[in-house]
Parts: C-alpha cells; structure tokens; sequence
C-alpha cells in the first residue's frame, strides 16, 4: 500500500522535514536577510513615495515564491524533480530578493543584469523544468496505481474487480463465460510449499492467457480459480478454446512429473436480459459438476 503524502503550509511541517530541507529553507532566508542588509547599508535609497506600486507587487511576488518553495520542502518529490524544483526556485528567489530591492535602493548595474534578471529567467527556465518531471513522475505513478487496480500483483493477468466490472458493462451483447479451478491445488501447497504453488499460478495464468486474442478476457478471480470472458455467440470456438487450456495446462509438470490439471465450466448468456451474476452462476454450476465428474474436463452449463 502507497503512503500518501499531504502539502502542508503548516509550520507545525517544518519539524517533520529532513534536515536538507531545513537547510535550504534557511539558506534562502539567510540569504534574503544578509542580502537585505548589505544592501540597505550600502547602497543609496531611492524614493519610496514614487515606488510604493512596484515595491508592493514584487514584495508580493517574492513572499509567494517563498512560500512555493517552502511547500516543496515540506513534500515529496521525485529526486530529479526535488532538486530542479528546488534550484530553480531558489534562484528566482535570488532574482525576485533583488528585484525588491531595486524598488528601495540604486543598485550597480551587475546587481541588475546578473543577480536580479539572469538569476530570475534561469530561476523560472529551471522550475518549469523541474515541474515537467513532476507530471511527467505523476503519469507514471498513475500509470503504476491503474495497473494495479485492474491487474493481479502475482499472475500478472487481470484481476477479479476489473473482470466483474468490465462484464457487467455488457448490457447488450451476446457472450461466454468459463470458469477454470487448479485441480488439487491446495495439495500442491502441502506437499511442495506456497512458493511452489506461487511458481505453478504464474506459469498457469501465462500460458492460458495466451490463448486469449482480441477482445477475450482472461482473469485471476480468487485463489486457484479463473475466469474467461468471450464476447460472441459462437459457442463452438469458446469450448475449442477450453479444450485447448485442458491440453496445453496438462503440460505443465508441478514436480516430479506431477503434471497440472484443471476443471472447466462454461456458461452461455442465453438473453440479453439475463444478468452476468446469473451466467457466472450457471458457469459455477457447470464447474462443480465437472469437479463431481472426476476434475480434468470440461462441462457446460445447461
């Protein structure tokens, strides 16, 4: 399960936070302070009355920029994104300190050109980027928590929520639904260990899923049972392929030439108003009977 993570303006956050954080927050305010003062000291002021408008707004400007790069500190982050982000900010806030400062005092035209502008631009050019490798870390996160919604963690084939959910859509057409249970299977974890029966559910579900083309479904929905989904009337092509799971599983050799063998029920949606929880049913059914049968076959429902 994922942790997640809030972004907080909090202070209280502040002694949560790493102490890399801590530092770089208090290098930037460092920096703003000693920046400040030299300047105030040093250098002649200008007249406040007239640059009121223009020291408000880039005080404005440079308190945002702060409190941006105070949250990226209190946040996780990719890596690559954490330290362009936070470079990239700190620049610009190099830049905006100097901009401010412009409003209050005359400063040397190096102030002006390197600190305050080149600073700045860099500072905006290198945040832009650090923010495309945070979306571009959010779409593969989001990637990475889709296919887990919808794909079992250990077979690597679909799970039973995006199984049910993707059948249940559909309302209006005609389709086939088998259920598949490992013959046995509970043995297979006695006798030869659950890491045993791990390898013999994932070399299973790849070779059966392989036989699945177009818009076939094939799904883990419990332990050792599996389901398949196949959206056409053409019965006969579903049991060809049920016949074909039969033989190419009887291959598979658990150990000690202990080969692997399954059940299969099947189930026709026989209208288009019969609900999917009702030919599941009847798929079940079929299944039980072809366990009662003597396992290792297939049955159809009637």
């Amino acid at each position: 399960m994922i942790k997640s993570e809030s972004v907080s303006l909090k202070l209280s956050r502040f002694m949560h936070i790493t102490k890399l954080n801590k530092f770089l927050i208090a290098a930037t305010l460092s920096y703003i302070t000693i920046f400040s003062i030299i300047s105030l000291n040093s250098l002649a002021f200008l007249n406040l009355g007239a640059n009121l408008y223009g020291l408000a707004t880039d005080l404005i400007s440079l308190v945002v920029i702060m409190s941006i790069f105070f949250v990226v500190q209190c946040s996780l982050l990719a890596r690559k994104a954490f330290v362009y982000v936070s470079i990239g900010l700190m620049l610009w806030i190099v830049g905006a300190t100097a901009d401010v400062l412009d409003e209050v005092v005359i400063q040397p035209l190096w102030v002006s050109m390197y600190i305050e502008d080149l600073c700045r631009s860099s500072g905006m050019v290198i945040t832009a980027y650090g923010l495309f490798k945070t979306m571009t870390f959010m779409q593969k996160m989001h990637k990475r928590l889709a296919q887990e919604f919808i794909i079992d963690d250990l077979t690597k084939v679909y799970n039973r929520r995006c199984f049910y959910e993707y059948v249940d859509r559909s309302h209006d057409k005609q389709y086939t639904l088998i259920v598949i249970d490992i013959d046995h299977f509970k043995s297979i974890n006695d006798e030869f260990g659950h890491d045993m029966g791990d390898r013999v559910l994932k070399v299973f579900a790849k070779k059966v899923n392989a036989l699945f083309e177009n818009e076939n479904m094939f799904a883990r929905i419990g332990g050792e049972e599996f389901a398949g989904y196949f959206p056409s009337s053409q019965f006969e092509n579903v049991v060809d392929v049920s016949e074909q799971i039969l033989e190419k599983v009887r291959t598979i050799n658990v150990k000690d030439d202990r080969f692997l063998t399954v059940s299969i029920g099947i189930a026709k949606r026989l209208n288009k108003h019969e609900h999917f929880d009702t030919v599941m049913k009847r798929a079940d059914q079929a299944l039980y009977l072809a366990k009662d049968s003597g396992r290792n076959q297939l049955r159809l429902a009637p």
